[in-house]
């Protein structure tokens, strides 16, 4: 551990524990709507207002969001999972009305838990009674992202309905629907939705163990029943923080601690992996597009993706104004091919090293990337390294030791620390994550090369 956030767990909860609730719930004919309109109430200008809440359906349906803001969160519904909607931005002081619409494509009951709105809690994060705030713009740029999670209400408005049935039936909402099972944040120490039956469909929580699955950490994969006892055993695992206080009180508190030599290791270790795939394959993924079809990489992902980001649909007027993402991370030796996707500048940050199965939550958008880059829903969805650099890494070893790390800048040492290490290391924590283990132990490799050497 090199740096510690500061802030303590919350004193009633370590993150390991679970609950349970029961939903409230409608039933809905084929055809039948139901519109929850949530009124926010009048506030001062620039403070942060919120809607939004938790449900399921066992059926089809389709759902609507009419919000004041253009952005929000909104997971769809696949049965018997829960999903999750809602916003969060910096209101302008009057009174403001969001909606929620749902109608049955079949006969279905709606189950739904916690749905609020109102006057939120400035961004930040509340633990052991004190609250955290973050002032970080590009942190609280994209707040809708977290909702629900992210509302810590301030002041309340009011949550009303309305059904509209063809048969003028009086459908009414009632108690004790379906169970929801909640787990505690060992931040803030609110006990928030996730799902049992499909893990990965997260909600409040982010998974903990993904490619290194199943997850053998006990308080993250089995957590205990707060009134029982009883365990629960997950494969993946969840996070001891919600994904709210994982980004705006531990990692905005451990970023603001990186030092300009850390984030230069970032940069150096992205360096290294794209020369290490190019000096493997004697093959620059760019320069190779533009010899085969006469046009810049840049210029044809940015034409492909109508220009525009492909996560939060903001125009890119110009090729300049996009971010080529990986789609598949370069972090798991990706290039950056025609496979690429185009990202405005907060949503490639966002996104960062994650496979996209991890950032993009919703299944339709996952088949419609799928549809764009021509890579399988089946390798979008598995978290795996590129096997073709990994098994031209191994079959090339003693290039690789005696060539590439033997370089100029892979010998200099900054900071007390060697650039053909850092590669080492960074190239085993990639290695480890092939399916089957790490095809061999580097960093073991690369100690007794240098032992020879001396």
């Amino acid at each position: 551990m090199t740096r510690t956030s500061g802030v303590t767990s919350h004193a009633d909860t370590t993150g390991g524990e679970w609950d349970s609730d029961l939903s409230n719930y409608v039933k809905l004919d084929k055809g039948d709507s139901i519109y929850f309109e949530f009124q926010i109430p009048a506030h001062i200008p620039g403070q942060w207002i919120a809607f939004g809440g938790w449900f399921c359906t066992d059926n089809q349906v389709l759902v609507e969001i009419q919000s004041p803001f253009p952005k929000y969160t909104l997971t769809t519904p696949c049965a018997p999972d829960w999903s999750k909607f809602g916003s969060m931005w910096q209101g302008d002081g009057g009174a403001r009305v969001a909606r929620f619409l749902v109608t049955a494509l079949e006969n279905t009951y709606l189950n739904f838990w916690n749905f609020g709105c109102g006057i939120a809690v400035n961004p930040g994060c509340h633990s052991g009674g004190d609250l955290i705030e973050c002032d970080s713009d590009s942190y609280l740029q994209k707040l809708y992202d977290i909702s629900p999670e992210a509302h810590f209400w301030n002041h309340e408005g009011e949550v009303i309905f309305e059904v509209v049935s063809s048969n003028q039936e009086n459908i009414q909402i009632y108690e004790n629907g379906h169970e929801i099972i909640l787990k505690s944040c060992n931040r803030c120490g609110r006990y928030l939705p996730i799902n049992v039956g499909n893990e990965q469909a997260t909600l409040s929580f982010s998974n903990h163990c993904v490619a290194n699955r199943p997850c053998k950490h006990s308080t993250f994969a089995r957590p205990r029943n707060k009134k029982t006892g009883a365990l629960k055993t997950f494969e993946y695992g969840f996070q001891l923080e919600c994904r709210f206080c994982k980004k705006y009180c531990v990692n905005w508190l451990l970023n603001r601690q990186r030092t300009a030599a850390q984030m230069k290791e970032d940069g150096a270790r992205r360096r290294y992996f794209e020369l290490l795939i190019s000096e493997l394959f004697q093959d620059s993924k760019q320069i190779s597009f533009k010899h085969k079809t006469g046009s810049e990489l840049t210029d044809y992902i940015w034409r492909k993706f109508d220009c525009k980001c492909f996560n939060c649909s903001e125009p890119l007027h110009t090729a300049r104004d996009m971010n080529l993402d990986h789609t598949r991370p370069l972090a798991l030796l990706w290039p950056l091919d025609e496979t690429a996707t185009a990202l405005c500048g907060s949503c490639n940050s966002s996104k960062s090293d994650k496979f996209p199965n991890e950032f993009y939550k919703d299944p339709t958008v996952l088949a419609k990337l799928s549809q764009i880059t021509g890579i399988s829903i089946y390798e979008l969805q598995n978290p795996t390294p590129n096997m073709d650099v990994v098994n031209a890494l191994v079959r090339n070893l003693d290039w690789f030791f005696n060539n590439f790390l033997m370089r100029p800048e892979m010998t200099k040492e900054r900071d007390g620390k060697i650039a053909a290490e850092l590669v080492v290391k960074a190239l085993q924590k990639t290695l480890d994550r092939c399916y089957n283990g790490a095809p061999i132990d580097l960093v073991a490799a690369y100690e007794r090369h240098c032992a020879l050497l001396r």
